[in-house]
């Protein structure tokens, strides 16, 4: 339902997250120093600053971590040591999505 695509790290915009289960779905690519690559990320619960989730990669790859916590707003820390790109996808299974006519 959304995506971030950046190089480097820092912190997102708020972002508002309606379904109650829903995951992100990290990916990095690193071609210059893909032995010194280095990915981390949390994702904070605005309300509260609560992480709620977090992910570290060393080489390029991806990772899913899954999230059950829906109906708030939520902001992602990132920090990248020598890496190409990264993105982010948040995404929700279709028994979650509303009903279309």
């Amino acid at each position: 339902f959304a995506y971030i695509e950046e190089s480097r790290g820092g912190i997102t915009e708020t972002f508002y997250v309606p379904y109650s289960v829903w995951r992100l779905n990290c990916s990095v690519s690193a071609t210059v120093w893909p032995e010194a690559a280095r990915f981390r990320m949390a994702l904070v619960e605005l309300e509260s600053g609560t992480i709620v989730e977090g992910a570290e990669l060393y080489y390029p790859g991806s990772i899913i971590k899954n999230v059950e916590r829906g109906g708030k707003e939520f902001y992602i820390i990132v920090s990248v040591d020598n890496i190409d790109s990264y993105r982010i996808t948040l995404e929700t299974l279709p028994d979650y999505l509303p009903a279309t006519r």
